[in-house]
């Protein structure tokens, strides 16, 4: 049946009618959605820009000393130095940096470090042993210096959080792959919204007649994780949409990976709670994320979905090795890695450190500068 409308019905009473409320409807959507814009790029200008992980303040334990004469390698200073947050290269956020040249040792705390960006060091080694430490400024020789403590936690307003900032070049490529594979396949291809995945999630939902695919991309991720909560309705679902392609137009996609990569929960070891896949090395492993292997990947870019269910998988092996097996599967079918390569992975055990009070550095004392 066809419903044929007169030559002039536009011309009509009616047609005028419908023709008005649909510039009208045009205008309002039009001004709603430039209003957002604006919005959304004052947020963004306001949080996403300068100094983004600022912290209300911070929890360290004493400096650490060196002095000329120590036996010490220069291995061990910079594994030291990448324990307390630095990194081997200038990055926003973390508390210093260090550069490594011919038996010598630069470093270089920022504004956000114990030192406030002094305490400028050159530590020269001779072999196994510290021959020479001086003040980067001046020149000025030292028989002995401060070097930044290890952070307790970081305090926030009720909530306590560690991280450890990292650039998406210090980002092992496996980790990468691990999490495209796990959360967001077409990440590098789509734009704010992955159409492909809403329509498949619907089918997916709608043929076993029950929610169980979300098709939310990395980008709506990081809108949600900054700007948004995570209460569930659709004005929410809508602005997150928006302003994630407000944020797929100002950044880079390797920059929303990075902000990605930098803040999303990974779960609480001991008294604190992880924050980037940075600390979240560290907590797991005990090792620097450039480190990790093919499982240890898999089981971090896993746990994104439910991290309070694996946050004390030592204790709970089967679920580690649950979540890590999927993931390699995952990667395997969208050839990331060879099924060799899968099977080695899976045979191999993962180290977890422990994450009970050993692993939160005087908690009393924490609790009590808190409560303070």
């Amino acid at each position: 049946m066809r419903i044929r409308i007169a030559r002039g019905f536009w011309t009509s009473r009616l047609g005028i009618g419908v023709l008005g409320a649909a510039l009208v409807l045009l205008l309002v959507v039009t001004i709603v959605f430039a209003g957002y814009y604006i919005q959304f790029g004052h947020l963004i200008q306001q949080h996403l820009t300068g100094q983004i992980y600022q912290n209300t303040s911070s929890v360290y334990s004493a400096p650490g000393q060196i002095f000329t004469g120590e036996s010490l390698r220069e291995d061990d200073l910079a594994s030291y130095l990448r324990n307390a947050g630095y990194q081997e290269g200038a990055v926003a956020g973390a508390p210093g940096e260090f550069h490594v040249t011919d038996s010598t040792i630069e470093i270089k705390p920022s504004s956000t470090s114990y030192f406030q960006g002094h305490n400028a060091l050159r530590v020269t080694f001779q072999g196994r042993e510290v021959s020479h430490i001086a003040q980067l400024s001046d020149g000025t020789t030292m028989e002995s210096a401060e070097i930044e403590p290890v952070l307790l936690t970081n305090l926030f307003d009720t909530s306590r959080e560690k991280r450890r900032v990292v650039r998406f070049e210090d980002l092992p490529p496996v980790l990468v792959h691990a999490v495209l594979a796990a959360e967001d396949k077409r990440f590098f291809e789509h734009g704010a919204l992955d159409v492909i995945r809403v329509f498949g999630a619907a089918f997916y939902d709608l043929s076993r007649d029950r929610k169980a695919q979300g098709a939310s991309t990395i980008d709506m991720q990081v809108a949600r994780t900054f700007f948004f909560t995570t209460k569930r309705e659709w004005s929410r679902k809508l602005k997150e949409v928006l302003m994630a392609a407000e944020l797929d137009q100002r950044f880079s996609k390797q920059q929303i990976f990075e902000l990605y990569a930098n803040d999303i929960y990974l779960g609480n070891r001991g008294s604190f709670s992880i924050r980037g896949f940075g600390e979240a090395a560290q907590a797991y492993f005990g090792k620097d994320v450039r480190d990790l292997t093919p499982g240890e990947a898999a089981f971090l870019a896993g746990i994104i979905r439910a991290p309070n269910r694996y946050a004390s998988a030592e204790r709970h092996v089967d679920r580690a090795d649950e979540v890590r097996d999927r993931v390699l599967g995952e990667m395997v079918a969208d050839g990331y890695i060879t099924a060799d390569q899968q099977a080695a992975a899976k045979k191999a055990k993962l180290k977890f450190i422990n994450g009970g009070m050993e692993s939160s550095p005087a908690p009393y004392f924490v609790d009590m500068v808190k409560d303070h």
